[in-house]
């Protein structure tokens, strides 16, 4: 069977990583129209069928395992109008030497054997010949091989009682006789001609005829014919024989004609019915075929040919009357459940059923037939899997491995223990047991040694050992090793996806035993496929625990892998041996190109990446998963140019590909290509409210009250992502658990079982129970960890540690939304899609984690009360080169050590910056675990005795929050890192004050410390407009840390506000020289990302009424400015377009210095300048800012940052009230007003002195940056200080909610 690594009718289902990278999955090998035929008429392992049998078959009557077919009404068949017309003898032929009458009179036995088995090889002949020549076509017109749609051989009869010589030999009751049908060609196999049998050759003269099988074939058809005659047409292995000579000539009319003849005084002759379907499929009359077939497998269900020729003809647009065919035949042939495993060991043979292996299969036929059983379950469960019918289909391929396996293993989950007891090391799995072992990883050389080492000799199946054509049990055997590979799938799908592909009774396999599946199936069948899948499992693995489970073969793999960034003994050192393997069977394999480049990307190798995402591409340029992998690479490289042509290519592959699709929005919005991105209808138009049609012209989405474009497309992804994501882990819940749940939580609350059991059934069945579900696990570690923590403050000592509750063992990893958490700042949501987006990323994490294999079965130790000092932990990605270093980096040094001592765990390597130096020196405690596992930082955290642990990264790249999930740290927090919600239990506090956190946007219920907390919280109800879940600490002046004081230039302070306004001119001067002197600077240095339609058409409102000013803007990124140039020109016309003045981006010191020739900073309204408005804060220029969203901490924070700079005075709450707008109205007013109300003077003559409020504003800000709470890093410090041992002392307690300082 062919293979082939995507469902054609279906789309590819696939797995992200990091955010961004689609793992490129090869799913159930879908068959091609050609190989669904599956026995191409007839194989070389079948039992003797001639029209004895034939008529046997059709006269039972009363049997078990089908209905009675002689009392049918529905059997006597009637035979198409259009097949039987004319004469039997109506072809003529050249006449032969000697007069076919003569040589036909007379007649014996002997004779017509002898024709018979002439016959029957120059059938062969004609077929071997018609294949050749379809190969020759097919290589001529560059094309596959088998896409011949008369690849339907009818079946000749057995010539029966001639041995190899031709002589006649005795019958006995079983003498084994093989069909002399096994001679004859396969479906793009060709065989070597035969040698014609001596003794057929004796009655017929030399030189009668050419030496061709053509003109052979036309010869014997006339003995046939002769000996027809003479026996009145009742000779109905001669009348078979002759239409298979007409096929095999071409004749399908004359072939159609002779098998009728036969059905006209046997309507029950199944083999000629089924013939007279192949002669009627390759006459195109495809009505006439299916009749023919569907009354054969109805009368002879034991007659698969029929059934395997009925799915080739139905499945592709017809897949559920398929299904239904193959269905039929099981329930009609399917023998006793109940059957005892008949496994004894490996080698061990088979206990078979009866002679010849009959009802080894679990159905009534012959073990000669089980390869074509097994091949009609595996299209089905194909076939199932296509239509999403995972459940379904994971039987049927289930079924089709058991039955090749020979029925030793009662289910798949018995299969996968021999296997793992049979590979593993001496000692470890000596014995079976029905314990969980650790998962075996192996090495592409081992586990293609699985058969043989399983079942003995040369690994060949048992239950095939009744299949006696060699080629025949090699196709089966690859069918076994699919529909392997199939069943690993859709386990695998199960642990790393959602719960619409769990196994049908609710199994979970584990890595291990999906591991075993692919070992098996790989050693069945070489498959680059196989080592794509294998190799994406083991890429996600952390096998620091398992190196005991490390075969040989794996650990001098993993010794020999040289690229940087991945270690030995790592899951994606054995993924990148297998995919390499998986390239040398295929080299253009374009999964496996695909997910190499997605491993490389993964460990910071992005050029590489983008190399083998290149060569995916040449291998399949409509490849939608490598080119949308392909775009975010090159993205990620800077290059946002081709990655807008990539996503294109790859929504134009697949328009449906969501991860593509948001992709190019996201690519288009960071350029301000707006064209086509319409916009959505959120709030009656207040928010988004001007899209932008295909023609890039402006539409008011109050007059059209509804949504449109690219950016509608995206939102509803996302809407029908969430509504899915609400049926994740629904059904979980049974009442043995219920049981043991509240067991185990009645030990650490105040109520009774019976009270929390009753809670539980109310999520039973309900939207969110996974999500619940996973919450209430969570929680009970924190209370189990808190309850312990007391305990050792009680005794003195610390209790042994107990184990955690456990996820339940029917809960799968969900999968996370397309848009990410970071990606909200900029799409326009809803405030329950903003939250459901992240809390749905908190679940992914959440379930990672506690499925893991690195993380301790037992609870984590609480730490020790602190003596003097709380110990805090803080993890960033970002202690380099970065906004976050830059706004924190004497934080950990300024730590009063009587208070806090501040530990730093550095997840990424140093870049050598002075950053990174400054916060390594000054640290207490600095440890760089950049290439530790997360296990080995949850283990450091718990020695270093840390109480509380800080998230820098929240949501954003290089994010570590696994290490989170594992709840380390009594109390864990997230700040500076992510503006917004983590929605996520291992988060307890973010910090924030009440203009970026309105409480408006809090969760009602705001305790989340106990077990009846969670229970009564609602956190997963559809109803309100909150967003946070987390307790928040209200900070008392600034949440925001700016350093820039600390690391200002020396002298810095001293600067005298005329010093101050002779710089900033000169610096004006420098910059824009040919600017008019009385010109108004506005500006705004935010990547273009930020910038919307709604926010640009604002800005040129305002460059409207202030005719004297110019944008100043950044090519952040440099397409993007070409592209605002032509919307300008568009909407407000050449003259306002001319005022637009782009430069490029300065290093850090340069952009905070020129930032002060700005005269007034435009913010962008959907998403503010967060280290942008500090730094031009810091150069004392007025930030004009419109909080948009009260959910959206990201278009709220410039807005807090504005007022920590200002004096807390009344003059400082009015140019606050000036400068924080209300509404966009209000924002556009107060531009035009300021900036016409400056003006510039030149009484002193060295440089413009600046008149109006705008600079009075300036001045005030110049002269409080000393002083203000943005900029005092030491008092921030001192703050937060306070905000922990806030946070401590009320866990101590167990006091929830919010913290207000």
């Amino acid at each position: 069977m062919q293979l082939s690594c995507w469902l054609e009718d279906s789309s590819p289902p696939n797995f992200r990583i990091n955010g961004n990278n689609v793992r490129a999955f090869c799913p159930p090998p879908m068959p091609s129209a050609d190989d669904l035929s599956l026995g191409q008429g007839w194989q070389t392992d079948q039992p003797t069928w001639n029209y004895r049998a034939t008529r046997l078959c059709a006269s039972q009557s009363g049997r078990a395992a089908g209905p009675d077919i002689a009392n049918s009404p529905h059997v006597d068949f009637d035979i198409p109008p259009s097949t039987f017309t004319g004469s039997l003898l109506s072809s003529a032929y050249a006449q032969p030497i000697m007069p076919v009458n003569a040589l036909a009179s007379g007649y014996s036995p002997a004779f017509r054997e002898k024709t018979l088995s002439e016959a029957h090889q120059l059938y062969v002949d004609l077929l071997t010949d018609a294949s050749v020549r379809r190969a020759n076509l097919a290589k001529r017109e560059n094309r596959k091989p088998g896409s011949h749609r008369g690849f339907v051989y009818p079946k000749p009869p057995n010539p029966i009682g001639l041995s190899a010589n031709g002589t006649p030999k005795k019958e006995g009751p079983d003498d084994g006789r093989r069909n002399a049908s096994e001679a004859l060609p396969k479906t793009g196999q060709l065989y070597n001609r035969p040698q014609p049998l001596a003794a057929s050759r004796n009655f017929i003269p030399k030189g009668s005829f050419e030496s061709t099988p053509q003109s052979a074939a036309k010869f014997n058809l006339e003995i046939l014919s002769a000996l027809c005659e003479q026996n009145n047409w009742q000779w109905q292995e001669g009348m078979l024989m002759g239409g298979c000579l007409h096929y095999g000539l071409g004749n399908f009319e004359d072939a159609l004609q002779w098998y009728s003849h036969i059905l006209v005084t046997n309507p029950r002759h199944v083999v000629a019915m089924t013939n007279a379907a192949a002669a009627s499929y390759c006459l195109g009359r495809y009505d006439d075929a299916e009749q023919y077939w569907s009354r054969s497998m109805t009368m002879c269900p034991e007659y698969l040919e029929a059934t395997e020729h009925l799915v080739g003809l139905l499945y592709r647009k017809r897949s559920r009357e398929a299904i239904e065919a193959i269905t039929y035949v099981q329930e009609s042939l399917r023998l006793g459940r109940g059957r005892p495993s008949s496994w004894t060991g490996p080698g061990n043979s088979l206990l078979g059923a009866g002679s010849g292996g009959y009802g080894s299969s679990g159905y009534s036929i012959p073990g000669s037939e089980n390869g074509r059983m097994l091949a009609l379950l595996h299209a089905k469960g194909t076939m199932l899997y296509g239509m999403q019918e995972i459940g379904r289909a994971a039987e049927a391929f289930e079924e089709a491995v058991l039955i090749s396996t020979g029925q030793r293993a009662s289910n798949v989950q018995e299969l996968v223990r021999r296997i793992q007891q049979v590979l593993s090391p001496p000692g470890k799995h000596g014995e079976l047991s029905t314990s969980q072992p650790p998962p075996l990883l192996l090495g592409p050389a081992e586990a293609r040694k699985t058969a043989q080492i399983l079942f003995g000799g040369r690994g060949e199946l048992p239950g095939l050992a009744h299949v006696i054509d060699e080629g025949s049990r090699w196709a089966a055997s690859q069918t076994t090793s699919n529909s392997l590979l199939s069943l690993a799938k859709i386990f695998q799908d199960s642990m790393a996806n959602d719960t619409q592909r769990k196994s049908p009774d609710s199994r979970i396999f584990s890595v291990g035993d999906i591991l075993s599946l692919y070992y098996l199936s790989l050693s069945l069948q070489e498959s680059p496929s196989t080592a794509n899948n294998v190799g994406i499992l083991l890429a996600g693995v952390q096998s620091s625990g398992w190196r005991h489970q490390l075969s040989q073969d794996a650990q001098e793999t993993m010794r020999s892998t040289k690229i940087p960034g991945i270690l030995p003994g790592s899951g994606l050192a054995l993924a990148l041996a297998y995919y390499q393997y998986g390239l040398r069977l295929d080299p253009k394999h374009v999964h496996l190109h695909t997910n190499l480049g997605s491993l490389l990307k993964d460990i910071g190798q992005l050029d590489l990446a983008i190399q083998m995402y290149q060569q995916a591409v040449a291998c399949d340029g409509n490849f939608d998963i490598a080119l949308t992998n392909l775009a975010n690479a090159v993205k990620d490289r800077g290059r946002i140019k081709d990655a807008i042509t990539y996503y294109r290519r790859a929504v134009q592959a697949n328009p449906t590909f969501s991860e593509a699709v948001c992709g190019l929005l996201t690519a288009l919005n960071s350029v301000c290509d707006w064209k086509g991105r319409g916009g959505v209808f959120l709030d009656f138009g207040r928010f988004d409210r001007w899209h932008v049609d295909d023609s890039g012209a402006l539409v008011d989405a109050r007059s059209r009250g509804r949504g449109s474009g690219v950016t509608q497309r995206v939102v509803n992804i996302v809407a029908h992502q969430l509504e899915e994501a609400s049926h994740w882990g629904k059904h979980t819940l049974r009442e043995d658990m219920i049981w043991s749940m509240s067991t185990y939580l009645a030990q650490l609350c105040q109520n009774q079982g019976e009270q929390l059991a009753a809670w539980l059934r109310a999520w039973k069945g309900q939207s969110w129970e996974g999500c619940r579900l996973v919450r209430l696990v969570e929680r009970a570690t924190r209370v189990a960890v808190r309850n312990s923590y007391l305990a050792q403050i009680e005794f003195g000592t610390s209790p042994p540690a107990d184990l955690r509750m456990p996820l339940p063992p029917g809960l799968t990893v969900p999968s996370a939304p397309t848009i990410l958490p970071f990606h909200t700042f900029t799409c326009p949501l809803s405030a329950k899609d903003v939250r459901a987006i992240s809390q749905r990323n908190a679940h992914r994490t959440s379930c990672l984690t506690l499925k893991s294999s690195w993380l301790p079965a037992s609870l984590p130790r609480p730490p020790t009360p602190p003596a003097h000092h709380l110990n805090v932990g803080y993890i960033s990605s970002d202690f380099n080169n970065h906004p976050l270093a830059h706004l924190m980096q004497s934080v950990f040094g300024f730590h009063d050590t009587r208070r806090v001592r501040a530990h730093c765990y550095a997840t990424s390597p140093s870049d050598k910056s002075l950053y990174r130096q400054k916060i390594e020196k000054e640290a207490p405690v600095f440890r760089d675990v950049s290439d530790w596992a997360s296990a080995s930082v949850v283990r450091q955290i718990l020695e270093d005795n840390i109480h509380i642990l800080v998230n820098l990264n929240g949501y954003t790249r290089g994010a570590r929050n696994d290490i989170f999930a594992a709840r380390p740290a009594p109390i864990q927090m997230s700040f500076m890192g992510f503006a917004g919600t983590l929605g996520a239990e291992w988060c307890d506090y973010i910090l924030a004050d009440h203009i970026t956190v309105p409480p408006g946007t809090l969760r009602p219920w705001r305790n989340n410390l106990s077990i009846d907390d969670l229970f009564q919280d609602r956190n997963e109800e559809d109803d309100g407009d909150w967003v946070y879940s987390e307790n928040v600490v209200y900070c008392k002046e600034t949440f925001f840390c700016c350093d820039h004081a600390q690391s200002s230039e020396p002298g810095e302070r001293e600067v005298s506000w005329a010093t101050e306004q002779e710089r900033r001119w000169q610096m004006r001067k420098s910059l824009f020289p040919s600017l008019p002197d009385e010109a108004i600077i506005l500006g705004n240095f935010n990547q273009l990302y930020k910038i919307e339609p709604t926010t640009f058409r604002t800005w040129l409102r305002i460059l409207a009424g202030v005719p004297r000013a110019v944008l100043w803007l950044l090519r952040f990124p440099d397409l993007g400015e070409a592209n605002l140039l032509e919307t300008a020109k568009a909407w407000a016309g050449d003259e306002v377009t001319s005022r637009l003045i782009f430069t490029d981006v300065a290093p850090k010191n340069q952009h905070i210095a020129r930032a002060r020739v700005c005269d007034l900073f435009l913010d962008t309204p959907e998403c503010n300048a967060h280290t942008t408005a500090a730094d031009v804060l810091w150069s004392s220029t007025p930030l004009l800012t419109l909080p948009r969203y009260p959910y959206k901490m990201c278009s709220r924070m410039a807005a807090s940052i504005l007022k920590g700079a200002l004096p807390r005075s009344a003059e400082g709450e009015r140019i606050a009230a000036t400068l924080i707008a209300n509404t966009e109205t209000e924002y556009e007013q107060t531009a035009i007003a300021l900036g016409n109300g400056l003006t510039y003077h030149f009484e002193n003559g060295l440089y413009g002195e600046g008149r109006g409020p705008l600079m009075d504003m300036r001045r005030i800000l110049f002269e409080s940056k000393w002083a203000c709470p943005l900029f005092d890093t030491r008092r921030w410090v001192s703050n937060v200080e306070s905000a922990y041992e806030v946070a401590w002392r009320r866990w101590v307690d167990g006091q929830g909610g919010d913290i207000f300082l």
